[in-house]
């Protein structure tokens, strides 16, 4: 009785390491990226910018899959990207459709409005989180994905239906604050800029990223003081506690 008793611990031990080990490598394994990155607004650079650092870095990691940019600068259409309008856009995530041991990647920078979502200036309306969350859900399904909702008053897009267990989600600012830098004097956004400095340093974790990324803001903010703060949000799935893309080869 005795030793069947152990027997029974010592498999349940072995399997508890097993299943924990193989966590450890899936977090630490890095998937192929199918990315959209889109630059919403043609009136500053900081947005463009800021698209053009994060593809330069996902081709330098060697784990692209593919990649569609989107902007709104006349210029930058005539060197391959797309136009920045909201239903080719999402029209492009819901036709991600990673295969296994690839993830979808979305980075969306522009103007964003409270209650409303991310402004596209090239056309009226704005983009939702739920409209993003349906794209998403078409294009991903389960897949592992990883999206950036950067603007002003964007922390809706780090709660439900965003938040889902497949997903991180990393948004600018809260629901109710504006976010820094959409002026001619920056080169990236406030949160563009440390979110990109963050991710270079090769974060080992979501969690780590966004530390690191709101500890930049506030910092930058505190020194110009830009007020309120911008608080940015973020939401991390039970499902990919280790997503972060790599902007370098690891």
């Amino acid at each position: 009785m005795h030793r069947a008793l152990l027997a029974l611990l010592l498999l349940a031990g072995c399997a508890q390491r097993e299943t924990l080990a193989a966590a450890e490598t899936s977090a630490s394994v890095q998937p192929r990226w199918h990315a959209v990155l889109v630059a919403g607004d043609a009136s500053l650079e900081v947005w463009d910018s800021a698209v053009e650092r994060m593809a330069s870095g996902l081709q330098r990691s060697g784990r692209l899959a593919s990649l569609r940019r989107f902007s709104a600068r006349p210029e930058n259409l005539a060197a391959r990207a797309e136009p920045a309008i909201r239903k080719p856009v999402l029209a492009a995530i819901a036709g991600l459709r990673p295969a296994p041991g690839e993830a979808c990647l979305v980075f969306l920078t522009m103007h964003g409005a409270p209650g409303r979502g991310l402004a596209f200036a090239a056309e009226p309306g704005f983009l939702s989180p739920a409209q993003l969350d349906a794209a998403l859900s078409q294009g991903c399904g389960q897949a592992p994905s990883f999206v950036i909702a950067s603007g002003c008053f964007t922390g809706g897009f780090a709660v439900q239906p965003m938040a889902r267990p497949n997903r991180v989600v990393l948004t600018a600012a809260r629901a109710d604050r504006s976010s820094f830098g959409c002026a001619p004097e920056f080169t990236l956004t406030v949160f563009d800029r440390c979110l990109l400095d963050s991710l270079e340093r090769a974060p080992p974790t979501p969690a780590a990223l966004a530390k690191a990324s709101a500890e930049c803001v506030a910092q930058e903010e505190r020194r110009q003081n830009m007020t309120p703060p911008s608080e940015p949000q973020t939401a991390i799935g039970a499902a990919v506690g280790g997503l972060v893309p790599a902007l370098s080869p690891r």
